[in-house]
């Protein structure tokens, strides 16, 4: 018996695996925009709840959106591998952000409940 590799396989190449990727990469842009949306629609209602709380959100997401917009005006200019290590840090500090905006605003909404 003999047994031979699948010819599907054979057929599989970069452009496969680049368009892959392109298509993630864009998934996860839109879903980051989402994020980011959301992020700041809590950081807006934050302000009914705790001005205080507001001001001091508001302060580190302005600092954060001038280092993020810094990063994209030269992204294009670096290469793929700095763009690799680089772009995650930055998703990560805004994905951490908005989770302390989050969590301070359940809390806040809940206190209001009790």
């Amino acid at each position: 018996m003999r047994y031979e590799a699948a010819p599907a396989a054979a057929t599989y190449d970069s452009r496969t695996a680049a368009s892959a990727d392109a298509d993630q990469s864009e998934a996860d842009t839109n879903l980051n925009q989402n994020r980011a949306e959301q992020c700041r629609k809590e950081l807006d209602v934050l302000k009914l709840y705790n001005k205080a709380s507001y001001v001091k959100y508001e302060a580190e997401y302005q600092a954060i959106a001038a280092k993020t917009a810094k990063y994209m005006e030269i992204k294009d200019s670096l290469g793929s591998d700095l763009n690799y290590m680089v772009m995650p840090a930055y998703q990560f500090q805004i994905r951490e952000f908005c989770f302390r905006v989050k969590t301070r605003l359940s809390q806040l909404v809940l206190r209001q409940a009790k």
